[in-house]
C-alpha cells in the first residue's frame, strides 16, 4: 500500500532549538563538570595508577537520561572485565618481545571483534585488552594491573550514574512519555487534514507527516529500552506499557489507510450523505488524541465520551446512505472504499481505547 501525495497537508514542522533544549543542555553539561570533577579528586585521594581512566569513563557513559547513563555503564562495566581478563591473560602467556606482542595483539584484537560482532554490549572490550597490554609495566604484576584498570572503570561509571541520579535528572520514562505526547500531537493534526477532506469532498494526503510519525515512533521505541532499563535497575517505581507504541503503531497504520482510501474523493452524493458526519468522526478521534498525549505528559483521567462524539450520526447517515438509491448505483470501487472508510474508522476508535487502558496501566502521574 503506498501513501498517496498531496499539497493538502503539510509535514509538522521542524522542531527548533528551544529555551527547553538549551535548559537540558546546559544541565546535562553541569552533570558532567560535576562527574568529572568529583571522579578526578577521588582517584587523587585514592591514588591510582591510571586514574584518567575513570575521568574517560564518565565522558563515554554520561547521557541525558539516567536510564540512558545507567545501561551505559553497565554495558561498559562489563566490557572492561571482559577486556580486562582477556588482556591479562594475554600478557601472562605472552613473552615480553616486540614480535611475540605484536602477534598476540593481533589475535586479541581479532577475537575481540568476533565476539562483539556476536555480542554488541562487549564492542569496547577489544579497546580494554589492547590498553592492557600495551600499557602494562613488568614492575607491576599483571592481576594487579587488571583490577586497577577495572577499579578505575568502574569508580567513573559509578559516579556518572549517581550523578545522573541525584544532580537535576531527567529521567528516560519522562522522555519518552513526552516523545509518545507529541506522536499523539501529530496523529490529530493528521486526523484533522483528513477530517477536512472528507467533509469537503477534497483530495487529500498526509504522506510527508505519516512518514515523519513513523520516523518518531522508531526512534521513541529506542528510547524506551533506556526506560525499561530504568525500571530494572530499581532507578524508577513505574514503568511503561510495551503495549503503547504497539497501540500507536496500529493507529498510525489505520490512519495511513484512511488517507489511502480518501486521496481521492468520494462522489458528491456520498460526500453529501456522510461527509459531515465522517469529519467529526475523524475531529473527535483528534481530540481524543490530545487528551492521550496530555495524560502521557501530566497525568490526568482520559475522558471516553471525548471518543464517542459523532459516532450515532456516522452510523445513521451510513445506514441511511446503505439503503438509499445512490447506494443501490455505486461502483464497486466506491462500495469497497465506503465500506473500508466505515470499518477503518471503528478500528481507530477500538485502538484509541485500547491505548487509554494501556496509559492507565502506566500509571502516569
Amino acid at each position: 500500500m503506498t501513501e498517496s501525495v498531496s499539497p493538502q497537508s503539510q509535514p509538522p514542522p521542524k522542531p527548533r532549538i528551544s529555551l527547553i533544549q538549551t535548559k537540558r543542555a546546559a544541565v546535562q553539561a553541569l552533570r558532567v563538570m560535576i562527574a568529572c570533577t568529583i571522579t578526578y579528586a577521588v582517584s587523587q585521594l585514592l591514588h591510582l595508577q591510571q586514574g584518567y581512566w575513570a575521568v574517560f569513563t564518565v565522558l563515554i557513559v554520561m547521557q541525558a537520561s539516567v536510564g540512558a547513563t545507567a545501561g551505559m555503564a553497565v554495558d561498559r562495566l562489563v566490557a572492561t572485565v571482559a577486556g580486562a581478563m582477556l588482556g591479562g591473560a594475554a600478557v601472562f602467556v605472552t613473552p615480553q618481545e616486540p614480535l611475540a606482542i605484536g602477534i598476540a595483539l593481533i589475535c586479541v584484537v581479532g577475537f575481540s571483534s568476533f565476539v562483539s560482532a556476536r555480542v554488541p554490549r562487549l564492542r569496547n572490550a577489544g579497546l580494554t585488552a589492547a590498553i592492557v597490554m600495551l600499557t602494562h609495566s613488568a614492575a607491576v604484576p599483571v592481576e594487579i594491573f587488571v583490577i586497577d584498570r577495572i577499579a578505575e572503570i568502574t569508580l567513573g561509571g559509578v559516579v556518572g550514574v549517581l550523578a545522573s541520579l541525584f544532580i537535576l535528572p531527567t529521567r528516560s520514562r519522562t522522555m519518552v512519555l513526552d516523545r509518545f505526547g507529541s506522536a499523539l500531537d501529530v496523529m490529530a493534526q493528521i486526523l484533522r487534514t483528513l477530517a477536512t477532506a472528507v467533509e469537503k469532498g477534497e483530495p487529500v494526503s498526509a504522506s510527508e507527516a505519516n512518514i515523519a510519525l513513523r520516523q518518531s515512533l522508531m526512534a521513541t521505541e529506542t528510547l524506551l529500552t533506556d526506560a525499561q532499563r530504568e525500571r530494572a535497575f530499581w532507578l524508577t517505581k513505574h514503568g511503561i506499557s510495551e503495549a503503547i507504541p504497539r497501540s500507536l503503531w496500529r493507529i498510525r497504520n489505520d490512519m495511513t489507510y484512511v488517507s489511502h482510501i480518501v486521496e481521492t474523493p468520494f462522489p458528491p452524493a456520498i460526500v453529501e450523505a456522510i461527509g459531515l458526519q465522517a469529519g467529526r468522526v475523524l475531529e473527535a478521534q483528534a481530540r481524543f488524541a490530545e487528551a492521550c498525549g496530555r495524560a502521557l505528559r501530566s497525568g490526568g483521567e482520559i475522558d471516553p465520551k471525548v471518543l464517542s462524539a459523532g459516532d450515532e450520526a456516522f452510523e445513521a447517515a451510513f445506514s441511511a446512505l446503505q439503503n438509499s438509491t445512490e447506494a443501490q448505483s455505486m461502483g464497486f470501487n466506491e462500495t469497497g472504499r465506503l465500506f473500508g472508510l466505515d470499518f477503518t474508522l471503528r478500528r481507530i476508535r477500538q485502538n484509541f481505547l485500547d491505548l487509554a487502558d494501556r496509559i492507565r496501566e502506566s500509571d502516569v502521574d
